[in-house]
């Protein structure tokens, strides 16, 4: 999971997964479909980029 809020690093840092030939694919939880994108490393493991800030 990668919190990236300002939504044009958002949208770059997808532009560079897709353009290394990274596709999106649907997140285990629907949630991070609303605000983000999910691509699998080659492992198998879903990788989230998700266009939203991180609070504890």
């Amino acid at each position: 999971m990668f919190y990236l809020p300002d939504e044009a690093d958002w949208k770059a840092a997808v532009a560079r997964m897709e353009k290394a030939g990274y596709e999106p694919v649907r997140a285990f939880n629907p949630y991070w479909d609303k605000k983000g994108k999910t691509f699998e490393d080659p492992d198998g493991y879903g990788i989230v980029l998700q266009n939203a800030g991180w609070s504890a």
